[in-house]
């Protein structure tokens, strides 16, 4: 996006790519009027800063060998650079099959970014989703098969750093509590691209999530 652009400008582009995760897999678009309660969802819950995307391009160095029992992915650096600097521990041939099943569900809903392996600037090899999705889950405290969940709802939180969604989930903590938080991602797990500014807007967060939620709902109605 153009960082010209005024920031209520660039959060409709967010939204309008969040209102189409559902339906690239089957290549129909989502109802107008689905896009326009999200747009008034939004704007009804205040605004939130996102990260703004860098304009040039850098390539991420690959995964190229998983260490043995542990899941590696690329993280960003504070001079702006990716490198393959995240490990988890792989609890298990179960946990990992769940993390390939998020790998697939991340295909369906970014299925050229996938192919790229390269969302805007973000790395998103097979490797490096696997890797946030474990983050995500340590970050909320929760299982991985209710963390896979929340993905397949939703994937926009593996096309972000993985301390980036922590830093914001925390901020969520903060502003109301864990309960709340992990509620309020599971209804919107785009929530965590609004940085930890998010901590002092927490009830627009979730009067905005239960808007968003519905509206998903309506456009899988209307499908």
């Amino acid at each position: 996006l153009d960082p010209s652009l005024s920031p209520c400008v660039r959060h409709v582009f967010v939204l309008r790519a969040m209102a189409r995760n559902g339906s690239r897999s089957t290549g129909r678009r989502s109802a107008a009027p689905v896009f326009l309660l999200f747009v008034a969802a939004f704007f009804a819950a205040g605004t939130f800063v996102l990260p703004q995307p860098r304009l040039s391009v850098k390539r991420a160095p690959a995964v190229e060998m998983r260490a043995e029992g542990m899941s590696v992915g690329n993280c960003l650096q504070p001079d702006g650079t990716w490198k393959p600097t995240g490990e988890v521990p792989i609890q298990s041939p179960e946990e990992d099959a769940l993390a390939v099943k998020c790998w697939e569900a991340f295909k369906e809903q970014y299925t050229s970014a996938a192919e790229r392996g390269m969302y805007m600037d973000t790395p998103v090899a097979e490797e490096d989703i696997k890797y946030r999705f474990r983050r995500l889950r340590d970050t909320f405290g929760i299982t991985s098969e209710k963390a896979l969940e929340i993905m397949e709802t939703d994937a926009l939180p593996l096309v972000i750093d993985a301390e980036y969604v922590k830093k914001t989930f925390d901020a969520m903590v903060a502003g109301a509590s864990r309960e709340k938080a992990l509620e309020i991602v599971q209804r919107h797990p785009g929530i965590l691209a609004a940085g930890p500014d998010v901590e002092g807007n927490m009830l627009q967060a979730d009067v905005a999530s239960n808007f968003i939620n519905a509206a998903r709902g309506l456009s899988s109605m209307l499908r």
